[in-house]
């Protein structure tokens, strides 16, 4: 483990930025982002969609691109472009505009997440491959905690339009990132993967559709929760932003944990049966802030759902190469993430419909709990037949 130090930091500093910063803190401004634009839950949604939309388009040239440039300064390269997109967007107030320049930070993202995954596969062996994923994940977890403590900060000092002070301190630490990313990437891995998205070639494959089926769901319900946790937590539970940072941040602390842990898990017990606990942790989780209930239910559902949040897409990559091959990892990964970020683009927009329709967060978790509770019910089959042709 020693040996690839430099890797798991790089990995752990990688998914910090791209996703972290630029996708899960995103749920933490959402509330101010909505006041100071004066916007409805379904345009707050639609700007959180139009990140997974980006992610979309990125999935589809990721692993061409992987396969043209060497690793490190792709990522560096990513990272950069990245920041500066975010940093773009705390300039207007126009939805629509901020709409697009977050596209384009998921569309880097996308492409920098898969590329660090798949570099993680190879350079990795397969004994403690789990293990150096759920290293890698657990950089959400630390930019959970850190945007959970900032913005609530942020906004006692600056009542208006806190979260562009907060929104340019994530893209800072991204660019900062960028600098150095590249001199920790200094291992040598083959680069000579399949790259072309070729779809057709899976669309018989019941291995590729049970993995990809299982991710989509996973997109949908996790993309709900990490959208409107807090906002829930503001409106149902009355709680203030302030207490409602401490809540993410928890959050953010256990999800440090989770990924490690369910790689331990699936390196010893096998990855697809993991999944089956995965899943039951999450519906069990969303099921519970469907009710009318205490404020430390909060606590019972951050727990279930952190802990074994970011084990998904850990499990997914060693599933691709497990079944799949090396040679095919990046193609198949990639593909199957197309899949799950179609969940992610349906989700925040569609959980945003359902409140302005409905008027209450408790529609938007019943519909998110039965989408997480089929994954549960299609892991045990998917485990049962061992995902046999």
């Amino acid at each position: 483990m020693k040996s690839f130090s430099k890797l798991f930091l790089a990995s752990f500093l990688i998914l910090l930025s791209c996703l972290g910063f630029g996708r899960f803190a995103f749920g933490m401004i959402l509330p101010n982002m909505q006041m100071d634009l004066n916007i409805s839950t379904t345009l707050i949604g639609f700007i959180g969609s139009a990140n997974f939309a980006g992610y979309f388009i990125g999935i589809i040239f990721s692993s061409k691109i992987y396969s043209k440039f060497k690793t490190p300064i792709l990522i560096s390269r990513l990272l950069l472009l990245q920041s500066l997109f975010m940093g773009l967007m705390v300039i207007s107030n126009n939805y629509l505009l901020i709409s697009i320049l977050y596209f384009f930070s998921g569309f880097l993202a996308a492409i920098a997440n898969i590329a660090i995954m798949v570099y993680i596969s190879h350079a990795v062996p397969q004994n403690i491959r789990g293990k150096a994923l759920g290293i890698a994940v657990s950089g959400n977890g630390v930019a959970i905690i850190f945007s959970g403590f900032l913005v609530p900060f942020l906004e006692n000092l600056y009542q208006v339009s806190s979260w562009k002070i907060s929104w340019l301190i994530f893209s800072a630490i991204i660019f900062i990132v960028s600098i150095f990313i590249k001199y920790l990437l200094s291992y040598n891995v083959d680069n000579s993967v399949k790259s072309d998205t070729k779809f057709y070639e899976y669309k018989n494959n019941k291995k590729f559709w049970q993995i990809a089926s299982l991710y989509f769901l996973f997109g949908i319900s996790y993309v709900v929760y990490v959208t409107f946790f807090v906002s829930a937590a503001i409106e149902k539970w009355h709680l203030s932003s302030q207490i409602s940072g401490v809540f993410w941040s928890i959050f953010g602390f256990i999800c440090i944990f989770g990924g490690f842990i369910f790689g331990a898990i699936a390196d010893k017990y096998g990855t697809f049966k993991t999944i089956i606990l995965v899943f039951g942790f999450q519906a069990f989780s969303i099921f519970i802030l469907i009710f009318p209930s205490p404020t430390y239910v909060l606590f019972i559902s951050i727990f279930f759902f952190a802990i074994s949040v970011w084990s998904v897409p850990t499990m997914i990559a060693m599933l691709c190469t497990e079944f799949f091959g090396l040679k095919k990892t990046a193609q198949v990964f990639s593909l199957v993430t197309l899949i799950f970020a179609i969940g992610q683009i349906l989700g925040p927009v569609g959980a945003g419909w359902i409140y302005d329709t409905l008027f209450s967060y408790d529609y938007v978790f019943f519909f998110t709990f039965i989408l997480s509770f089929l994954g549960f019910l299609l892991s045990i089959i998917y485990s049962y037949k061992e995902i046999e042709i």
